[in-house]
């Protein structure tokens, strides 16, 4: 674990394991440390564990590196109860995601004082990226008042 690494990153639950740097982007790899995860299905509780599945994610840029990824597994249990597969579920960001959720509220932030061509460009994403942030947010802020 780095310590100082897994502070500035913030993600309550989350330790950064190893990192990789070049001159504009950092790419951490993290872990998760719950021993189990809930069936989506039936909410039992699984330790089986199923599969690795590694995935990028795009997070808050941390000092001055452009760009700052979080390499992750999400690991896939196997439900005891009703047999099927599933993959676990994270705090900081939504199921089928390549972003964290706070990085996407910057986004979303940034549409609301520019536009989302500028925005765009400046993060180095398409417009339809920039509009699903938005929706998905919205949807996520929705649902949670």
């Amino acid at each position: 674990m780095v310590p100082l690494l897994t502070e500035l990153l913030g993600l309550s639950g989350v330790d950064v394991e190893s990192y990789e740097a070049s001159e504009d982007s950092l790419i951490l790899d993290v872990e998760v440390h719950a021993a189990s995860a809930v069936c989506p299905r039936c909410d039992t509780v699984s330790h089986h564990l199923h599969q690795n599945h590694w995935h990028l994610v795009r997070d808050l840029p941390i000092s001055h590196y452009g760009q700052t990824w979080l390499r992750v597994n999400r690991r896939q249990f196997k439900c005891a109860v009703c047999g099927k597969p599933f993959s676990e579920v994270f705090e900081f960001m939504g199921n089928r995601r390549s972003y964290t959720d706070r990085y996407a509220e910057r986004v979303v932030q940034q549409v609301i004082h520019s536009d989302s061509a500028n925005v765009a460009r400046h993060q180095g994403l398409s417009e339809d990226i920039v509009w699903s942030m938005v929706e998905y947010m919205g949807a996520k802020k929705s649902i949670s008042t």
